[in-house]
């Protein structure tokens, strides 16, 4: 019979084998540590020039007693508020999340110990990670680590709460600061990436005092309240209360009737990405540029702006295709004009798409 201990040791020996290619892919991401803090200062600083050091966001307490980010003056539609680099990324967040779930890591301190030993960040750094939600603290098991106290966070929850995407990098990072803005399924706020750079512009005109929004996942373009208010539940923990899907008076039959309206569109927007996804490229009809210029006129009506600019770009081509003149894409609100502005927001003025689409306005301007 195998001891305890002896079991608990195969245990960690084994965790250890099974995050070998982790560790070899995370170290190939960075030289050092001090490298990429060091590179990520640089970066912060340029964003911060970039920004003209305005405070265009504040980070306050919400009517439901969690942090989240307002509007500190009025911005309008398609302005450039923030821009960040993770604190953890990657290779980073994949061991992290695999010492969590196999057991090696039981509770806080361990968490803290990897995030300072391991990956090296500083105290002010893993301080503000620790300040993020944790949707998931009600689902941990107690465990028999003497530093295990009820309630604690983990860095797995914080994660699985609050980490983003990048498609350009493949993997996920964690924005301390990013991490402050509230879902809604009718985000004001849209994000791309240059890199592991996130970058956060507003979709629509934003009033001072008003609560900035992210979309948490696209996955909520298409589908009605109930289908969406699962997923999010199943993801992220928690039960979605935007005005997306909530109405401000439940007695008031028109905020019912514009809750109806907007599930029967995004219906409708599910619908059309299904049919174009199986259109021939090769053989373009009139009708499938039609499809396009609804799903866009969707999202605008349904406040989905925040990754417009890949099915934007899709219409520019496929219009293009179809023999329309730069005149025409005009009408339609498909100038190059606002495509090039759209890329610089989500990718930055230095990202090669941006560039491009830049040659391109100025080839049409001459």
């Amino acid at each position: 019979m195998v001891s305890r201990k002896k079991a608990k040791g195969k245990a960690r020996k084994a965790a250890k084998e099974a995050t070998k290619q982790v560790v070899k892919s995370s170290a190939a991401e960075d030289d050092s540590h001090q490298q990429r803090q060091q590179e990520s200062l640089e970066e912060q600083m340029q964003r911060l020039k970039l920004l003209s050091n305005k405070n265009l966001f504040t980070i306050k307490q919400n009517e439901y007693g969690n942090q989240s980010a307002y509007a500190s003056e009025f911005i309008p539609k398609h302005t450039l508020i923030f821009a960040e680099l993770p604190a953890i990324r990657g290779g980073e967040i994949e061991i992290a999340t695999l010492y969590n779930e196999n057991g090696t890591h039981a509770c806080q301190a361990d968490d803290d110990a990897f995030l300072k030993n391991n990956i090296g960040l500083d105290e002010s750094t893993r301080k503000a990670i620790w300040e993020l939600h944790d949707q998931f603290i009600d689902t941990y098991t107690p465990t028999n680590h003497p530093l295990y106290s009820p309630d604690e966070k983990r860095v797995l929850g914080i994660i699985k709460s609050n980490a983003y995407h990048s498609n350009e990098e493949g993997s996920r990072g964690l924005y301390p600061t990013i991490s402050r803005f509230n879902h809604s399924c009718k985000p004001n706020v849209g994000y791309g990436f240059k890199g592991w750079e996130m970058r956060l512009y507003t979709t629509s005109d934003v009033q001072e005092g008003e609560e900035l929004c992210t979309c948490y996942s696209d996955m909520v373009y298409f589908h009605n309240r109930i289908e969406r208010g699962e997923f999010l539940k199943s993801k992220f923990n928690f039960d979605c209360i935007c005005s997306g899907c909530n109405s401000s008076d439940s007695d008031d039959e028109s905020e019912e009737q514009r809750l109806k309206q907007s599930d029967t569109r995004r219906e409708r927007l599910r619908l059309l990405a299904e049919t174009l996804a199986q259109r021939d490229r090769s053989n373009l009809k009139k009708s499938d540029l039609d499809m396009i210029m609804e799903s866009i006129n969707i999202m605008k009506l349904e406040s989905l702006e925040h990754n417009i600019s890949t099915t934007y770009r899709l219409a520019r081509e496929w219009a293009m295709k179809l023999g329309e003149d730069e005149a025409s894409l005009e009408e339609k609100c498909l100038s190059a004009e606002l495509y090039a502005k759209l890329l610089e927001l989500s990718k930055g003025e230095k990202h090669s798409e941006t560039i491009q689409a830049m040659m391109e306005v100025r080839r049409k301007s001459k």
